[in-house]
């Protein structure tokens, strides 16, 4: 769920600072829910607000009590987490963890959800003064810039930039400091682009030393193509095209790769030879934020080929989708279960 916020209030904060206006109405702003379901009683909303605000601080707090600056507090021990140094292969911590205070960064766009700016700020100048990506540590691409490079992002937007949906939490001693964290580790994560025939990125890559011997070439979907938003963000604000090309290439070249007869794509893709090694396709894991992120670039940048990709991936899932027991076959004509 936090996830699901931060990114929506990302979108939020970008479409309404770039450009000074978004190019589509968000049907959430204004909705008819209301209409649809039963209304939430205010008196138990505020109660359910005051309980996860509250649910919230207390991993926050003893994060930044018993782990910071560590990259997570392991709630068992009560200690702070980071890469697994001793072995390199433990890719399920590897992948995440890059000795940055990742829940340090990752909270900034919580503490705005949950409405406490003195924390937002304190939060700000914590990562300002402590947080360098100048670290000997392999992360995933797509973690590094959907968790690290997002986060900062729209905080560094939150912080330039006075909206309605979050109220005014503009820090007059700011200075782009969050930008320019965003723009090294992005411009750390560049060499995963290099050396692959296909245009596809490395899934990893070291801080320092780039794409080591021995980097496996395999990807996910999802892995190569959820890029777009931060990626492209991160060029308008900086005015450098390069991130935003390289992200809308991999877009590009996935849908090439896609099966011309079903038009679905596999789970896990050959960097240099393009060859599909998972053909299994899908809506889960190795695919959702790939189509995510297809609607949402479209959103947000207003530009029609990510909504062409959108909408003819969901039209081959449509058609190709497994059936299983009739009682569970959905009909998406009579938009109903037969």
């Amino acid at each position: 769920m936090k996830n699901v916020l931060v990114v929506w209030l990302f979108i939020i904060t970008i479409s309404l600072t770039l450009n000074g206006k978004s190019h589509l109405k968000f049907p959430f702003a204004s909705s008819n829910f209301a209409d649809k379901f039963i209304p939430v009683d205010p008196e138990e909303l505020e109660i359910a607000k005051e309980q996860a605000k509250e649910m919230f601080f207390f991993g926050y707090n003893n994060y930044l009590k018993h782990a910071f600056p560590f990259d997570e507090l392991d709630p068992i021990h009560c200690t702070g987490r980071g890469p697994d140094y001793n072995n390199p292969d433990n890719l399920n911590i590897n992948d995440v963890l890059g000795d940055y205070s990742l829940t340090l960064i990752d909270s900034l766009n919580t503490l705005v959800v949950v409405g406490s700016k003195d924390a937002f700020h304190k939060a700000v100048k914590l990562v300002i003064e402590t947080v360098s990506f100048e670290k000997n540590v392999t992360v995933q691409v797509f973690e590094a810039t959907i968790r690290v490079i997002g986060s900062l992002l729209s905080a560094h937007m939150i912080l330039t930039n006075e909206n309605p949906f979050h109220g005014d939490f503009t820090f007059p001693e700011y200075d782009s400091e969050l930008l320019t964290l965003a723009h090294d580790i992005a411009g750390r994560l560049l060499p995963a682009f290099n050396g692959t025939v296909t245009g596809l990125p490395y899934p990893r890559v070291n801080l320092i030393h780039g794409v080591l011997p021995g980097t496996s070439n395999e990807t996910c979907t999802a892995g190569a193509g959820s890029l777009l938003l931060e990626f492209g963000v991160l060029s308008r604000l900086l005015n450098d095209p390069t991130f935003e090309e390289k992200a809308r290439k991999v877009n590009e070249i996935l849908w090439e790769f896609r099966n011309k007869e079903t038009g679905l794509m596999g789970n896990i893709i050959d960097i240099q030879s393009g060859e599909w090694k998972s053909f299994m396709a899908g809506m889960g894991a190795g695919f959702d934020s790939f189509f995510e992120y297809l609607l949402k670039a479209h959103i947000l940048f207003g530009e029609t080929r990510e909504l062409e990709m959108f909408i003819g991936m969901r039209k081959s899932i449509r058609e190709q989708i497994r059936r299983g027991r009739p009682k569970c076959r959905f009909d998406y004509t009579s938009n109903q279960f037969n």
